[in-house]
């Protein structure tokens, strides 16, 4: 195809540009109805693949409803909506005109759609299914409407209707709650089952690793169901296609820039070709194999933005999960390997959210402690704290269940440089603050006690910067150091001693329990700590 005219970029009045990488602009070609993509870390996941898709079937399904789904409503709202307002914004949707969030869509009158194309007119910001409530809902201007739901909290997506579901981090979705899920994915064949996209769904996620407790492989086994051959075939009529669309887009930019009749009529025909191969492509897109496609790849598919220095610095962090989120390799660490060997899942509970608590944060809304389902509001809290480049703090309350005590995990707080130890103490006061009880015990390595007589040491700090605010007011906590006398502790005792915690056989000793969701950071660590 290489006599077609191409577009040029630099001076096309007809098209806007804009840039996707190989990878990405692949998975967009193929289009296939079941998408299931493990790439690395930065490779624009959500941006590209997932806002390119919700652009495809916000034109293929107008009014349609879709569910967005993530392993929690936290990594929903903090880190998913935010990429996915980037992606849009990055394709030229702004929100309050091409759609908006958590509102009712402004409403238009017959005649006020007269100049609308016909497609759209009985769709414009009208959505084909009834919306009860616009709560975690957002619309387009062509009536398509993404619900946003989280697998842990799978009330919230009963009894919904849908006809295509979106998941990001996939590897964190339990592969029984996604089922269940897909059980939604139906109805409305007669307005929706034309499209290619009728009952799809996109998920993305890095690679797994299964000896992390919390992490599901099941993506990867979707490779078994796709057949490379439609899936290839698939691409060779897109390229034709794309192909001819480059020359009806030259076609028409030469007819606006002369405006001679003749050279509309050649784009017109250019036009007319292109619109046949996608016809042709929407064809080989429903044959048997090509409605499955999963791809892996590592995170330099978008070396391009990422830089080079990027990778370098990533390297040489050290990090314990680089070949797994950079390089998409499959590496695990078997529980001979793990310092804290004992380490099972029932150190973890996953229901640490109060849904009717929640039901009342706003999208794009910071929670605070409220919404934690076994927070006593009027005990002391435990904090673990450790210091570095990355400050982190574990919050703890102790409880007793059947007579046994439990050391509940219910929060973990952080900061990464620039921010430190003042920032870490308010983002605690910000989130505790519905405290009744201001106590807290602070309990932290003895580095944090290094130039204490000359009063710079860490832990005073964070002491400060949760019992003063910003203005150096008071704010009624009150922080108890627990280690300014601590010696040495041996790596072999502190081994010894989290083998029989763990074990839970001490009934001296309390049980531990981490919210896998709200602690996830720990979580993460405590699986991946060598020996």
């Amino acid at each position: 195809m290489s006599h077609r005219k191409k577009v040029n970029t630099a001076t096309t009045e007809a098209a806007v540009v804009q840039y996707e990488n190989k990878i990405a602009q692949v998975v967009s070609l193929v289009g296939a109805r079941k998408t299931f993509i493990e790439f690395g870390r930065g490779s624009a996941k959500t941006t590209d693949i997932q806002c390119e898709r919700l652009i495809d079937i916000m034109y293929d399904m107008p009014g349609a409803p879709v569910i967005w789904v993530a392993d929690t409503f936290t990594n929903l709202e903090s880190n998913i909506l935010p990429a996915v307002l980037e992606g849009l914004a990055r394709k030229g949707l702004e929100e309050g005109v091409h759609y908006v969030i958590e509102k009712k869509p402004p409403e238009f009158t017959d005649k006020e759609k007269e100049d609308l194309p016909e497609w759209l007119r009985p769709h414009f910001w009208k959505p084909y299914n009834q919306l009860v409530s616009y709560k975690r809902t957002l619309v387009f201007y062509t009536g398509l409407n993404v619900r946003f739901g989280s697998l842990d909290r799978p009330s919230t997506l009963a009894g919904g209707s849908y006809v295509f579901v979106f998941g990001d981090e996939g590897k964190y979705l339990r592969p029984d709650r996604v089922s269940n899920l897909l059980k939604a994915v139906r109805g409305y064949y007669l307005e929706f089952g034309r499209s290619v996209f009728y009952r799809g769904q996109c998920f993305t996620s890095d690679v797994a690793d299964a000896s992390h407790i919390g992490e599901y492989e099941w993506m990867s086994k979707e490779a078994a169901n796709m057949d490379v051959s439609a899936i290839l075939l698939v691409l060779r009529v897109g390229l034709v296609w794309t192909e001819a669309m480059q020359e009806a887009v030259a076609a028409k930019d030469t007819w606006l820039r002369t405006g001679d009749p003749a050279d509309g009529k050649k784009y017109r025909r250019k036009l007319s070709v292109a619109e046949d191969w996608r016809v042709r492509l929407d064809k080989v897109r429903r044959r048997k194999g090509a409605d499955t496609f999963y791809f892996r790849a590592s995170s330099y598919v978008n070396a391009d933005i990422l830089t080079p220095e990027w990778f370098a610095d990533a390297f040489a962090s050290g990090l314990p999960d680089t070949n797994t989120a950079i390089l998409s390799m499959r590496a695990s660490l078997s529980s001979g390997d793990r310092f804290y060997a004992a380490l099972s899942e029932r150190h973890f509970y996953f229901d640490g959210i109060d849904e009717e608590a929640y039901d009342l944060v706003p999208m794009r809304s910071e929670p605070d402690c409220s919404v934690l389902r076994y927070l006593k509001p009027d005990r002391e809290l435990r904090l673990g704290v450790d210091f570095g480049n990355m400050c982190s703090m574990c919050c703890a309350q102790l409880d007793t269940v059947n007579g046994r005590q439990v050391l509940r995990v219910l929060k973990f707080i952080y900061t990464l440089a620039p921010e430190y130890i003042d920032e870490l103490g308010a983002k605690f006061r910000r989130f505790f603050a519905p405290m009744k009880c201001r106590v807290a015990k602070l309990f932290y390595d003895r580095s944090g006690n290094s130039y204490q007589k000359v009063g710079k040491d860490q832990v005073s700090q964070l002491k400060r910067a949760i019992e003063f605010d910003e203005s150096g007011a008071r704010t009624g906590w009150v922080v108890h150091l627990m280690n300014r006398r601590q010696g040495d502790i041996r790596q072999s005792e502190e081994y010894n001693f989290m083998q029989i915690v763990m074990s839970e056989t001490n009934p001296r000793l309390p049980v531990i329990r981490i919210d896998a969701w709200q602690a996830k950071p720990l979580k993460l660590s405590l699986e991946l700590a060598r020996t």
